[in-house]
C-alpha cells in the first residue's frame, strides 16, 4: 500500500527539509511569546495540573526551584493549584523536551532552524550524565546543579563558542552507517559534538560536553521536529507532525490538523533493566523523544544498530530486526541511507512500530531502570 498523494506531498516537503544547530539561548529568547510563568513538559496536555505522574512532578518541582517560583513540594503544589504557575505541552510551543525534563524559561536551550523555511524547534541542553540528571524524573539535587551551572555561565560559553549554522544531516547519515540508531545509541553521533564548537571553547564547557554524553540527542530530537514540521499543513495528509508522551497518554498530531492533539494511553516500554531495578515498574511512554522514532530512526532503525540490537531480542518481535520495521514509514531520504525510511503514515499496514526509550522508574525514586521499546499504542 503507498501513502495518498496528500501524504506524499508532505513526505517531500520533509525531506526538503535542510536542519541546521544555529543557536543557543535561553529557551525565552528562543520562543518568541513564550506565557509568563509557564514550564513546558512532554507529550499532550495534561488534564489536571495537580494529577502527574510523580517523575513529571518531581521535574516540575526541580523547574519552580530553578526559576525561583517555589521550594516545598506544598509550595509547588499550591502555584500549580493557584494557576500561578502553568504547564503548557513542549510541543505546543515548537520545543521537544527528553524524558521527563520540564523546561523553564531561563533554561538554555538549543535551535534547529530548517534552512529552506526558517522554521525553528528548539531543545533544551542535554542535563548531564546518569545517574542524576533531572530527565530520570528524580528531582536530585546533583542534577539541579548541573542546570544550575549550564545558567549560570556554560550555557552561555557553548552559545559564543558554536560554529554558525552546523548542517546536522550528515552527521546523522555518518552515525547511522556507523551502528547508531540515533535514539538508544548515539556514539558515533555524540563523537561529533566537540567539532559543532571552535578551538577556544572554554575547559569548564568543553569538560561538560565530555560528561554529557547524550548531548547530541537533544540536537537529534530538534531535528527530527523541524523535519516532521515542514511536512505540516497539507490538507488531508496523514504524515505525524508530532508525537511525544507524558507518561500516562501518547499523543501525536497530523499534517492535516498540526495543532490538535491525538491521545491513547501510553503502553510501557519493555526491555531488558539494570542491575538492583529488576522487580522496578517502568512508567508509560514519556518524553516528547519519540519524535526520532516517528521520523523513521530508533526502534525502527535496530537492525542497523547490532551493538544496541542484540541487548533486545529477547523482549521485541523479530520485525524490528528486518525492513518490517519501516513499513508505516512514507520512503527514502536523499540525505541518508537508502533502507533507511522516513516519515510516519499510521494508515500504512505494518507488524511492528515503537519507540525506543529509557525506562524511567514509576515511584519517581529509582530513576533509570533500563532501556526498552514502548510499543505505539493501537
Amino acid at each position: 500500500m503507498t501513502s495518498s498523494p496528500a501524504t506524499l506531498q508532505s513526505h517531500a516537503r520533509f525531506v526538503a527539509a535542510v536542519p541546521a544547530l544555529t543557536r543557543i539561548a535561553p529557551l525565552v529568547d528562543l520562543v518568541p511569546g513564550l506565557p509568563r510563568r509557564t514550564l513546558l513538559h512532554a507529550g499532550p496536555p495534561f488534564a489536571d495540573p495537580l494529577d502527574l505522574p510523580l517523575p513529571v512532578f518531581n521535574s516540575v518541582a526541580a523547574a519552580c526551584r530553578h526559576e525561583g517560583w517555589a521550594e516545598s513540594t506544598n509550595s509547588v503544589r499550591s502555584a500549580l493549584s493557584e494557576g500561578s504557575v502553568r504547564l503548557a505541552a513542549a510541543q505546543d510551543h515548537g520545543v521537544v523536551t527528553p524524558l521527563a525534563f520540564v523546561v523553564g524559561p531561563s533554561m538554555f536551550a538549543l535551535e534547529v532552524a530548517d534552512r529552506e523555511t526558517e522554521r525553528t524547534r528548539v531543545s533544551p541542553l542535554n542535563d548531564g550524565p546518569l545517574p542524576h540528571a533531572l530527565r530520570l524524573g528524580t528531582g536530585a539535587e546533583e542534577g539541579l546543579a548541573i542546570l544550575r551551572g549550564l545558567t549560570d555561565g556554560i550555557g552561555a560559553e557553548l552559545a559564543a563558542h558554536l560554529r554558525g549554522p552546523v548542517p546536522v544531516l550528515p552527521v546523522l547519515a555518518k552515525a547511522l552507517g556507523e551502528g547508531d540508531e540515533l535514539h538508544g545509541r548515539l556514539n558515533a553521533a555524540q563523537a561529533e559534538v566537540r567539532g559543532f564548537f571552535d578551538a577556544e571553547l572554554p575547559v569548564r564547557a568543553a569538560d561538560y560536553l565530555a560528561r554529557a554524553n547524550q548531548f547530541v540527542l537533544n540536537v537529534v530530537m530538534a531535528t527530527s521536529a523541524v523535519m516532521m514540521a515542514a511536512g505540516s499543513g497539507v490538507e488531508g495528509s496523514e504524515l505525524v507532525v508530532a508525537a511525544g508522551g507524558n507518561g500516562r497518554e501518547m499523543g501525536w498530531k497530523l499534517a492535516k490538523a498540526p495543532d490538535t492533539w491525538i491521545t491513547a494511553s501510553a503502553a510501557r516500554p519493555v526491555g531488558g533493566r539494570l542491575p538492583g531495578h529488576e522487580a522496578a515498574r517502568p512508567l508509560p511512554a514519556i518524553g516528547d523523544s519519540a519524535v526520532v522514532d516517528a521520523v523513521g530512526f530508533g526502534a525502527a532503525c535496530l537492525r542497523f544498530a547490532p551493538e544496541l540490537g542484540e541487548t533486545l531480542k529477547r523482549y521485541i518481535d523479530p520485525d524490528f530486526y528486518s525492513e518490517a520495521a519501516h513499513a508505516p514509514f512514507v520512503g527514502p531520504h536523499p540525505a541518508l541511507p537508502d533502507a533507511v525510511q522516513v516519515g510516519l503514515d499510521l494508515t500504512r499496514p505494518h507488524s511492528v512500530l515503537g519507540i525506543m526509550l529509557g525506562m524511567v522508574g514509576e515511584t519517581g525514586t529509582e530513576g533509570l531502570i533500563g532501556r526498552g521499546v514502548a510499543p505505539w499504542p493501537t
